[in-house]
Parts: structure tokens; sequence; C-alpha cells
């Protein structure tokens, strides 16, 4: 079935069977893993997590302001990487907020 699946890339770009075997397996061993992990995590943890963020973002609310007030005005290519930087700066600082704690 999988050959099958996947018959299209071994005949376009001679992707190996095995490989493709191979990459799926590792696949659902992560995936395996990571849910494992998840369960782990206590309910109580997330919500006092979610909380701190949320707390977070309520105290930073004119740096956020001002960063959409600087993606509003730009244009094209500049608004999309400055968009991008803006994103993911933010994700990080609230991914990070246990290790300014």
């Amino acid at each position: 079935m999988i050959k099958k699946l996947f018959g299209w890339a071994y005949d376009l770009i001679g992707l190996p069977y095995h490989f493709v075997k191979l990459s799926i397996k590792s696949f659902k061993v992560s995936f395996k893993w990571s849910w494992r992990q998840f369960k782990k995590l206590k309910f109580k943890n997330i919500v006092k997590l979610i909380i701190d963020m949320i707390k977070e973002s309520i105290a930073q609310v004119f740096t956020l302001l001002g960063f959409f007030i600087a993606w509003f005005t730009l244009t094209g290519t500049a608004q999309d990487i400055v968009g991008i930087a803006i994103v993911v700066s933010t994700i990080i600082w609230l991914v990070t907020i246990r290790l300014r704690d």
C-alpha cells in the first residue's frame, strides 16, 4: 500500500522505496513520543502558562501596538518580511516567559 501511495515519488524523482518507508516509520515514532510527552503535561501547568502569556501580552500592549502600526505602514515585500519577523519574535517572547522569570 505504501509503495502504491508513494509510487509517483519513486517514478518522478527516483526516490527509493526504503527511504520513504524509513521516513514514515521515523515520523510515526516521533509522533508517538511527542504524544506521550504531551500526555505527561498537567492541565494545571498549561492553564498557568496561558494565563502568564495573557498577562505578559497585556503588559506589553503598547509594544505590540507599535509592531502592528509599523507593519501596517509598510507595503510589498517589506510588509511580508516585517510581518514574519513580528510573529516569530512574539512567539519566541511568549515561549521564553519561564526563562525570564
